[in-house]
């Protein structure tokens, strides 16, 4: 649906336990994502293969962690919570090996997994810019 193509659009959601128990949610929380989210069945919008993966992990980690599934959780397609599995490039001084000025760092590029490891890998890499272009 052209509704979901990104950008400005809005995104397809679903609460937790509906997706689990396969039903279309009747109405969502509130939510800090502009433009904003749409009730929707969200094994329509990932191929089989990952819904059913997707089902199973979240199951397997509800059954892990008390309190996990709940309706006032809300899945948002295809918003991911997980480290990239891209790594680019990047020599000893954190520049990027081929494109000179470039300097991969964070969670995007491979080479964090969360927030304070994102940001103190920035922190490196300004350091690298900071002494390549003696600004110390």
């Amino acid at each position: 649906c052209s509704e979901y193509g990104g950008g400005s659009q809005v995104l397809p959601a679903q609460r937790l336990i509906d997706f689990l128990n396969g039903e279309i949610s009747k109405d969502l929380p509130d939510t800090s994502y502009q433009p904003g989210i749409k009730s929707s069945d969200l094994s329509e919008i990932f191929p089989n293969f990952i819904h059913l993966a997707l089902k199973r992990g979240l199951s397997d980690f509800g059954n892990k962690l008390k309190g996990f599934l709940t309706n006032d959780a809300v899945l948002h397609a295809t918003e991911s919570r997980t480290s990239s599995p891209v790594r680019i490039p990047r020599n000893e001084k954190s520049e990027h090996p081929d494109v000179q000025g470039l300097y991969p760092c964070g969670e995007g590029a491979g080479y964090a997994g969360g927030i304070i490891s994102a940001a103190i890998d920035g922190i490196s890499c300004v350091e690298s810019i900071a002494l390549k272009y003696d600004l110390n």
